[in-house]
């Protein structure tokens, strides 16, 4: 199956976590939002239900009043947050004192530190994860700690939070044997609940601007999405690469080997997920909005993910029935499945012997969130309005950008053409000009891998600069016409004007002719080292 996984280097600009402008300013305005609201010195008990939906929106986003239940005065968990950090961090200082002062009970072998249940673990720094000291994870749980509070505002920052609760679960995974397990435990219980409340209001606070923001963030990743289901939907030519390998059929649980497999995986930030999933969920308020794909369960089952883990998975599952003919839209059939990941709770990891618990290795089963009988033309149709609902003025003027240049590249061919036709009916000039143009050819005739057109234009305007800004009369005109069996050329005008006397004339008529004759043979030679390259 590994090699059937092909990498687009383009698709990199769908991970940009904030998009437009237009986007940014939506996502700050949730931030000043967040800030206002969460600070509030209020017990849950004594909330009424608009001032609880005044901090985390309607009632029916589940998740958010759950999460907001456990935290009860948002004011006060954020002090224990910091008086958590402070704790941890004295903690740490300590362990510092002891490497400095060299009273630390070492273990046998030099392998660092004893722990205060003589676990054996390096609290030096030399066996944290990844190579990070000691003095580094103290440094990093400071810069929380003054980064999460201002005193002299006392203000606190919610936009630090989902960090509290990345840099805990990250130690209480990696970092068990620094014996911190019952502080981080207790920070991990104030983060968890706190984040739950703040991270998913990152991306719009009433439905309204989640629906917003999502399709403006998504905007890229909806397009390559709803692009990548019509080409599995209309593309019947056999590919082999799209085909299991027979040789390991006895050991793939499939039943029909011989079909086509078009995966798409999107590997794509929470910020992302987010908005996606809130895209799903909730319909756009225009008139004739297409309905959403999601079931009534489904929307409940999102509605009750109070968070987004490592390997939170959206699938997108396509089938087709040949059974029904190709214009019936039942043919097709989709079916959208979810799961919130790596939900389990790190604090069965703290252990030096969390190498024995398989159950780290769990992820939340997939299930299905889309309605029965949905068809890929339903979907087509949901992703494609909420596309167009998610352009923004910046989408707008990439694309008259596009057209502009598009325009002027167009101009510039133009331009270039004319000079080149006007050139090559420059007949009259000076003998130079001709020992010139036939040094250029056998030159040009040695590089095979110029293209013709280039070549010959190259030849053209270096005869244009020979002719030292010299005007020649229009009268005195030759076109020449390819012939690709590359025998000869034959000029479509070869009349010269017979004006200006017998011998001028004579003149003029042989100096066309030397001219045309090296440009009939330039051509001729890179005719042939284009037809010898093919």
């Amino acid at each position: 199956l590994v090699s059937l996984v092909h990498k687009e280097k383009d698709s990199q600009h769908m991970l940009d976590p904030s998009g437009h402008k237009d986007v940014k300013a939506d996502l700050e305005k949730c931030k000043e939002k967040i800030n206002a609201n969460m600070q509030r010195d209020l017990d849950y008990d004594k909330m009424t239900k608009e001032e609880r939906e005044s901090l985390v929106g309607p009632e029916r986003l589940l998740s958010l009043h759950r999460a907001l239940k456990e935290v009860g005065n948002p004011r006060k968990t954020l002090i224990a947050i910091h008086s958590t950090i402070g704790q941890l961090v004295d903690q740490l200082d300590d362990m510092l004192g002891e490497l400095l002062s060299g009273d630390e009970e070492v273990n046998e072998g030099g392998a660092g530190l004893k722990g205060k249940e003589g676990q054996e673990g390096a609290l030096s720094g030399i066996k944290l994860y990844k190579g990070e000291t000691l003095l580094e994870l103290t440094e990093r749980w400071k810069l929380l700690q003054n980064k999460l509070y201002d005193e002299e505002t006392e203000t606190f920052d919610l936009s630090r939070v989902p960090d509290v609760h990345d840099n805990v679960r990250f130690d209480m995974l990696h970092n068990p044997h620094l014996g911190l397990t019952e502080t981080l435990q207790k920070l991990y219980d104030l983060a968890k609940s706190m984040a739950d409340c703040v991270v998913p209001q990152e991306y719009g606070i009433t439905v309204q601007e989640k629906r917003d923001i999502g399709a403006k963030m998504c905007h890229t990743l909806l397009e390559k999405i709803n692009y990548d289901l019509t080409i599995a939907r209309t593309d019947n030519q056999v590919d082999m690469r799209y085909l299991i390998n027979m040789d390991y059929s006895a050991d793939l649980p499939i039943n029909s080997m011989g079909r086509r497999v078009r995966s798409r995986l999107y590997f794509t930030s929470e910020s992302h997920l987010h908005s996606m999933l809130n895209v799903l969920r909730f319909e756009s308020t225009k008139e004739n909005s297409v309905p959403s794909p999601l079931s009534e369960r489904g929307r409940k089952i999102l509605a009750n993910a109070s968070e987004l883990c490592y390997l939170t998975q959206v699938v997108i599952r396509l089938f087709e029935d040949t059974q029904k003919p190709s214009e019936d839209p039942k043919r097709f059939r989709v079916e959208i499945l979810f799961s919130p990941g790596a939900t389990a709770t790190p604090r069965h990891m703290a252990e030096l012997y969390r190498e024995k618990d398989a159950a780290r290795f769990d992820t939340e089963k997939l299930q299905k969130i889309s309605i029965e009988g949905l068809t890929c033309t339903q979907v087509e149709e949901f992703f494609e309005q909420a596309i167009r609902d998610g352009k923004t003025s910046e989408d707008a003027d990439e694309s008259s950008k596009g057209t502009d240049v598009s325009d002027a590249e167009k101009e510039t061919k133009k331009k270039k053409k004319a000079k080149k036709n006007k050139l090559i009916k420059a007949a009259a000039s000076k003998p130079a000009v001709i020992d010139k143009v036939n040094e250029k050819a056998d030159i040009g005739s040695n590089k095979v891998e110029s293209k013709v057109e280039d070549a010959a234009s190259d030849i053209v305007e270096e005869a244009s600069a020979l002719l030292s800004k010299e005007v020649i009369s229009d009268s005195a005109s030759t076109e020449l016409v390819e012939d690709h069996d590359c025998k000869e050329h034959v000029p479509e005008e070869a009349e010269v004007n017979m004006q200006d006397g017998a011998t001028n004339d004579g003149v003029h008529v042989w100096q066309n002719a030397a001219l045309a004759g090296v440009l009939i043979g330039a051509s001729c030679y890179l005719v042939m080292a284009m037809t010898k390259r093919r």
